[in-house]
């Protein structure tokens, strides 16, 4: 049973809400899945909604290759909800029953197409190791182009985020058709976590010239508030749309949430360093200090120390983000301790938060985008930046 109310009538929102519901219901057909917690968030929900409507109606990610990332991330974030309705998707998209098979029982690729091969390593490489080996990274570019690629790793922090809504607030299918078993993750293979590469894998699109005259002015909105095109947003403009209704879920998230400064800022910190994310890191350590957070908890953070010490509504926004990244659950004591200190709204926008920081961290990771030279570093496992 689902650990809140799940909205799925229109009698279960307020009436000033009934348009917005109606126009996502009719989309589908129904509200489902996600989006029976999402809309607790009403301002969120339209803009959260916009993302999965532009990937299934016009990415240009081939529906094959789609939807068989999408089913080895629900595998990998051990999301029943996500493989169930989409595992029929797969199948009738052309992916194979022995690829499927062996994305449901985590075996080795070995067995798979070429192909899909490399859209299965590359899902479990970002996953698991927070960074993708040069040669399944340009397999995929050299045979799609950094659209495609963008999309795809999209595609697949999405699915991590969405996982992670069904997960924390414990969504599950009504019928299960396709069951997803207990599968004991093996030890990570691949690349270690380690600094980025001092050059992006792909070029930067920081100028306006390098757009098309159609998606200027999306440029133009990106770089409004910053200044600049910079971060993950130069290689988000590969896909100007996408990167626009990202930038929408961020700008609400960031500014016009329940969120307060001090537990926003620590669970984008927290997120961060599970995702070993350097650029993340170095952009919100001050900002997470400015907003009050002790510079001791920061370190524990960094360190992945020991929670005991932190005060209790600080450690209870890091472990709720740790434990939802590392372990796709959360204890019910934890969930039940914010849910109780802030009430249903501020946790559906605190667990998107975390998810869209998420897909954020997949574009950083995969594309190897760095923080500047002198920037605040975050300790990983392997060493030097590479040349």
């Amino acid at each position: 049973m689902a650990r809140v109310k799940l909205i799925v009538s229109r009698d279960d929102i307020a009436a000033e809400h009934h348009a917005l519901f109606d126009e996502l219901a009719a989309l589908r057909g129904r509200i489902s899945g996600p989006s029976t917690v999402v809309l607790h968030s009403p301002g969120l929900a339209r803009p959260w909604n916009e993302i999965s409507e532009f990937l299934h109606r016009h990415s240009v990610v081939e529906p094959s290759h789609a939807e068989l990332a999408v089913c080895a991330t629900a595998r990998e974030k051990d999301c029943g909800y996500i493989w169930n309705a989409h595992v029929p998707l797969a199948r009738k998209a052309g992916v194979s029953a022995t690829t499927i098979d062996l994305v449901r029982d985590r075996r080795n690729v070995i067995g798979m197409s070429g192909a899909e091969m490399a859209v299965v390593q590359y899902v479990r490489q970002l996953i698991q190791n927070n960074r993708v080996e040069p040669h399944v990274f340009d397999r995929l570019l050299q045979a799609h182009g950094p659209q495609w690629l963008v999309e795809l790793t999209v595609w697949i922090g999405r699915y991590q985020a969405l996982a992670g809504i069904l997960n924390g607030f414990d969504v599950r299918p009504t019928m299960a058709v396709e069951e997803l078993p207990v599968v004991p993750p093996a030890a990570p293979t691949g690349p270690v976590a380690r600094p980025p590469l001092s050059t992006p894998r792909v070029e930067p699109i920081t100028r306006r010239e390098q757009v098309p005259e159609a998606h200027r002015a999306i440029f133009d909105t990106v770089a409004e508030g910053r200044g600049s095109v910079r971060g993950p947003f130069s290689i988000l403009m590969y896909s100007p749309v996408l990167c626009r209704r990202l930038l929408d879920v961020g700008t609400f998230l960031r500014f016009n949430s329940r969120l307060e400064a001090d537990s926003r800022e620590l669970a984008i910190l927290a997120a961060a360093r599970e995702k070993d994310c350097p650029y993340i890191w170095a952009a919100h350590a001050p900002t997470t200090r400015q907003a009050g957070i002790s510079n001791a908890v920061v370190s524990v953070v960094r360190d992945r120390g020991d929670l005991t010490g932190v005060p209790a509504a600080e450690r209870d926004v890091v472990d709720y983000t740790w434990q939802l990244l590392k372990n796709n659950a959360v204890a019910p004591v934890v969930f039940d301790r914010l849910h109780g200190r802030h009430g249903v709204p501020w946790l559906v926008e605190l667990t998107c938060l975390i998810g869209h920081y998420g897909i954020v961290a997949s574009i950083l990771n995969a594309f190897e985008v760095a923080p500047a030279p002198d920037a605040e570093p975050l300790p990983l496992a392997g060493g030097q930046k590479g040349p």
